[in-house]
């Protein structure tokens, strides 16, 4: 998936955020809910969330997995977290 980033543009809303990875506000807040987050209150305890352009780089890796030919299973689908 290619992304288009705003050049010069150092954050995104949310409703930014979702256009720029072509998706709607709530399959945002799904994606945060399946990959990032621990517990679901944390969304709902966020106000205002802000994304820098290397979130939507590595939201929209999670949103196509498949895109770099590697699947990345989160902890929640039964997939094992990453060691480094």
């Amino acid at each position: 998936m290619t992304i288009r980033l705003q050049p010069g543009k150092t954050e995104y809303t949310e409703e930014e955020a979702a256009r720029v990875l072509g998706v709607s506000a709530a399959q945002l807040r799904a994606l945060l809910r399946n990959h990032v987050v621990e517990e679901e209150e944390w969304l709902s305890n966020v106000p205002l969330m802000r994304f820098r352009p290397s979130d939507l780089l590595l939201l929209s890796m999670l949103d196509h997995p498949g895109a770099s030919g590697e699947t990345v299973p989160s902890e929640r689908d039964g997939g094992s977290p990453r060691k480094e």
